[in-house]
């Protein structure tokens, strides 16, 4: 697709816009599925002070296609405590049509979603801190349950032996993740009975509660068996007073985060450890594209231009952080 996205916008005429992105994603890291985002909406008593009450719950709805067309990807202004590092970015996606398509975008499935509107988030992977090997076995281990692991060079099986009510992870040497903001994997099963308990990030400790971040989903009862879920979290100090959302099929359900005693998000990473509930033994569990990254939140700012094929949004990024402050203060 030479061309067709140039620097002046797309150019008049028929466009496909799904075809569009499968071409220029093998060509360019424009091309992204990124992750949409809009923050719970409080209630407001008869005065306009918010009550407290949720009345439509957060939104974190992952794997929409985007092209990203940077005006200015970072700029560094002097801010009284540091930098503010700001940006801006045209961003281009499908129509609302076909986005009402994607299965946690449809309103069928997903009440509280209706259109990409002002100040909501479109988060892209600005660059890859860690990335957790699924294209082998090495690193793999079982846990509290007895699991067999192999591998297509793509994604990694864990298969449940006579016990199968437990733990697997993965376990590397040291590896500095201080820079990471963002925990993403893909993850499915082989029947639809099996229960995703929880998931855990280790710093600094191997296998020690102490070290630990955990992420609860409650009540994910079934993890799907046909098609992969996207898990897309933030992952900062280990702690989110409020929590996270993992979405399937346009369901929420809402996700602790805790962290033990000792977490310290500028030690090392040891392990990633995941705990799934099976029926049988033979059951099975898929994981791939499993990575810490580093993000960028652009804000919806305003809409450009909306056609039966796309719509463009122009999308600020409002603020960032320097990461060696951020070494250096800590």
């Amino acid at each position: 697709m030479p061309g067709l996205i140039g620097s002046q916008g797309v150019r008049p005429g028929a466009l496909n816009m799904n075809r569009v992105f499968r071409a220029l994603r093998y060509r360019t890291e424009q091309a992204q599925l990124v992750t949409y985002h809009r923050p719970a909406i409080y209630k407001t008593d008869d005065y306009g002070v918010p009550s407290g009450t949720v009345g439509s719950n957060e939104l974190l709805l992952p794997d929409l296609p985007a092209i990203i067309r940077p005006a200015i990807t970072a700029d560094y202004s002097k801010e009284r405590y540091g930098n503010n590092i700001i940006g801006a970015a045209r961003v281009y996606t499908p129509n609302i049509t076909t986005i009402k398509n994607y299965t946690n975008f449809d309103q069928d499935n997903n009440t509280d979603f209706n259109e990409i509107e002002g100040w909501d988030r479109l988060i892209t992977n600005y660059r890859t801190i860690y990335s957790v090997a699924t294209s082998g076995t090495t690193g793999w281990t079982s846990g509290s349950a007895d699991y067999a692991f192999t591998s297509d060079g793509e994604s990694v099986t864990a298969t449940m032996g006579a016990d199968y009510d437990g733990s697997f992870y993965f376990t590397t040497s040291a590896v500095n993740t201080l820079e990471a903001d963002r925990l993403r994997f893909k993850i499915k099963a082989s029947t639809g009975s099996c229960t995703f308990t929880n998931f855990i990030a280790y710093n600094g400790g191997t296998q020690d509660t102490d070290y630990a971040t955990t992420y609860a989903p409650a009540s994910l009862t079934s993890i799907p068996t046909g098609t992969w879920l996207t898990v897309d979290v933030p992952w900062i100090t280990g702690t989110v007073d409020d929590g996270t959302s993992i979405f399937e099929s346009g369901t929420r359900y809402a996700t602790t985060v805790t962290s033990g005693s000792s977490y310290d998000y500028e030690a090392d990473l040891r392990d990633l450890e995941f705990n799934i509930s099976g029926t049988a033994d033979g059951d099975a569990i898929y994981l791939k594209e499993v990575e810490f990254y580093k993000s960028i939140s652009w804000h919806v700012h305003s809409l450009k231009d909306m056609t039966d094929g796309y719509i463009i949004f122009n999308c600020i990024r409002t603020s960032g952080r320097s990461d060696a402050k951020r070494r250096a203060y800590d």
